[in-house]
């Protein structure tokens, strides 16, 4: 089945998405249920993703039962890459000649004849992506975007805007983002993850050399030039390449304010054309930020845009949930919830924290897929230096079979032995966990729980155990 008619419209209607509760589906979903086609779905579970897109107005079923092909009868089914061939709703898709497309499939749809900047890396493409949507929004320009994390001011991770612009964060997990036709590419960054994927660092470098390689002649290709083999990688894609950074070498520079607001982070940056913008980002503090801000502003640059008025917008973004989210504060101590799971966000994270007016920096952290604890788990050690306390929960499988001796206690041990002296704590249960976070975790101190599994829990679950042990003192 062809994605488009001669005159360019989608061949399809209506569409069925298996594991529509996953930020990337969820989104894309939504999206096309704006754009007024049928859109209808599954998953195992409800989730807050499904919970919107039910808000709005889709069908999502949970369970997977063939039966619900039949059902919705749809003209094109679309699965991510965590659905199975033997998934009885693509099982029976097939058995009724219903196409089966891959995600990326269908997100090539949703940007087909606009003008796509698509923001890709291993980290801080869900917090740039946000951050240029947001941009672009509050000029006047009301883009369409499609995110993996819900957009502060906005409640959603996708919108069908009016005008030529796609935001888009372009996924490389899957290698979804080769589907994309983009007119700016951004790259914050490129390291090893995604290993049960990816044969090595070298697969994954190549096939972000493809992404680059898809904004033709006439493109441009964002890259940060903290990183120098970055840069070449994104020159030997013969494209015009920008690049941004700390360095007065880069061609957009990053110029850091003193003093301000704790969580805040103030800027200067200088553009190509010598023109000198202010930023401020209110709630998200760190040099990884203004990073990701700056590559934002660069896109308006690049654009054509205004970038007056860009960093004007740009300096009312809100953040991204899980992206060093407030969540309360309780007992004096401030709790916050960041999505971190990578070993290099997680240190820039975690300096950014450090730097600022607390006692100590607490830190829960739950391992995210056996597979990368196992390939990272030299990096995971040495990621937590800045944090005074760290506990550990077990991994978060995300669905993957367990590995012998790669656990949480494992890396506990290897923190302990890589940096004596440091508190270092494994939790097996929620009960020792609380336990732990009593002890540790005192008036004027920092609480980040951390990672991109269900330990988002753990801060409301701490929150109600402190109101519990309120009432029992009474």
């Amino acid at each position: 089945m062809a994605q488009f008619t001669s005159n360019g419209e989608p061949t399809f209607k209506s569409a069925h998405f298996i594991g529509i509760g996953g930020a990337g589906m969820s989104a894309i979903a939504l999206i096309l249920h704006e754009r007024g086609f049928r859109i209808t779905g599954s998953d195992l579970k409800t989730s807050r993703y499904i919970r919107q897109l039910t808000r709005a107005g889709i069908e999502v079923h949970v369970g997977h039962e063939a039966h619900t092909v039949d059902e919705v009868n749809p003209d094109v089914v679309v699965v991510s890459t965590a659905i199975p061939d033997t998934n009885p709703e693509v099982i029976r898709a097939r058995e009724l000649g219903i196409p089966v497309w891959p995600r990326a499939q269908m997100l090539s749809v949703l940007s087909h004849g606009h003008t796509t900047v698509a923001i890709a890396g291993t980290h801080g493409k869900t917090t740039t992506s946000s951050m240029c949507a947001t941009m672009l929004d509050r000029m006047g320009l009301d883009p369409s975007f499609l995110i993996g994390g819900i957009v502060e001011g906005y409640d959603t991770n996708g919108r069908n805007g009016s005008s030529e612009y796609f935001v888009s964060e372009a996924d490389e997990s899957d290698r979804s983002f080769l589907y994309l036709d983009p007119n700016v590419v951004v790259v914050t960054n490129v390291e090893a993850d995604h290993l049960d994927h990816y044969s090595g660092l070298e697969e994954i470098e190549e096939t972000f050399v493809k992404f680059m390689g898809l904004v033709g002649e006439s493109g441009t290709v964002i890259v940060c030039g903290e990183f120098p083999h970055l840069v070449e990688l994104a020159r030997s894609t013969g494209r015009r390449v920008v690049t941004y950074g700390f360095d007065s070498s880069c061609d957009v520079v990053c110029t850091p304010r003193e003093g301000g607001h704790a969580l805040a982070s103030v800027f200067d940056v200088t553009l190509p054309d010598g023109a000198q913008r202010t930023v401020t980002i209110k709630s998200n503090p760190g040099r990884h930020n203004m990073l990701n801000a700056s590559a934002s502003l660069t896109v308006a640059w690049a654009l054509g845009q205004d970038t007056e008025a860009a960093a004007k917008a740009l300096s009312t973004f809100e953040g991204v949930r899980r992206r060093f989210t407030h969540v309360a504060d309780v007992n004096g101590v401030t709790l916050v919830d960041d999505y971190g799971h990578h070993p290099t966000e997680i240190a820039a994270t975690l300096a950014a924290a450090s730097s600022l007016d607390f006692n100590k920096v607490v830190v829960v952290f739950q391992p995210h897929r056996y597979s990368r604890l196992q390939a990272l788990a030299d990096e995971f050690a040495d990621a937590f230096a800045k944090a005074d306390v760290l506990v550990l929960i077990d991994v978060f499988s995300a669905g993957e079979m367990p590995i012998p001796g790669v656990t949480s206690k494992m890396l506990a041990d290897l923190v302990a032995e890589r940096h004596p002296g440091k508190r270092v704590f494994y939790a097996p249960d929620r009960a020792s966990l609380m336990a732990r976070l009593d002890a540790e975790a005192q008036p004027g101190d920092l609480l980040i729980t951390m990672g991109a599994g269900d330990v988002t829990q753990v801060g409301p679950e701490y929150l109600e155990h402190v109101a519990d042990s309120k009432k029992d003192n009474r």
